[in-house]
């Protein structure tokens, strides 16, 4: 049987990150923040550039918990996910969601050249582009999903998990890397378990029934 039956790939996935999030990462407070009409326009069409280089894709797969106490969870696949935090947020869980993004490698690409060699202003912008493009096609499969469940009564937690975040480490990555086959989306990991393209995210939310 072929290990990775059941993971569910999105070869472009349409996520749009809102404009307001991104400025909020560049910096700018809604209420205070006050920006000419020019300056606007050139930061609007400075972020859909950025969105045109995306190229947003995703992965997620579904995991039964095979068994759970207070420190950790371990699947039915034998992943064991270590983490107290992790574990609170899965207690009224019966299985276990993994998924991942990227928006490619062009972008992060352009990025680097930018900042180093060019506009290093449109370089963070496009920073920022990327970042909230990568967590927005997380959101995105998080609605995919809850469409698909909702007939069973069930949901994703409000709450999403991430290696490197809480008590859950990031050497975490590794074992989703490998159970959700990043490689098929472009995305490689380093040695320290950092993802390449630089932004790609590996996220963990459980299903739960609808109160």
């Amino acid at each position: 049987m072929d290990k990775y039956t059941g993971l569910k790939f999105f070869e472009h996935i349409p996520a749009v990150p809102d404009n307001g999030m991104i400025l909020t990462r560049l910096g700018y407070r809604k209420t205070t923040t006050v920006l000419d009409d020019d300056y606007r326009k050139s930061l609007m069409e400075n972020i859909n550039k950025g969105l045109m280089l995306c190229n947003t894709k995703g992965v997620f797969g579904t995991f039964k918990i095979a068994k759970r106490d207070e420190e950790s969870v371990e699947l039915d696949n034998g992943v064991v996910l270590k983490s107290r935090s992790l574990s609170k947020l899965l207690s009224s869980s019966m299985d276990v969601v993994l998924m991942a993004s990227t928006v490619g490698k062009e972008i992060v690409d352009r990025i680097v050249d930018e900042v180093n060699n060019k506009d290093a202003a449109f370089g963070v912008i496009l920073d920022a582009v990327a970042s909230e493009t990568a967590d927005a096609a997380l959101d995105w499969m998080v609605d995919f999903i809850n469409k698909m469940i909702r007939r069973e009564g069930k949901k994703l937690t409000k709450m999403r998990y991430s290696p490197g975040y809480g008590d859950l480490p990031l050497s975490n990555q590794k074992l989703i890397f490998d159970v959700l086959n990043l490689e098929r989306l472009g995305i490689s990991i380093t040695e320290r378990f950092m993802l390449v393209p630089e932004k790609s995210v590996i996220a963990i939310a459980g299903v739960e029934g609808v109160d």
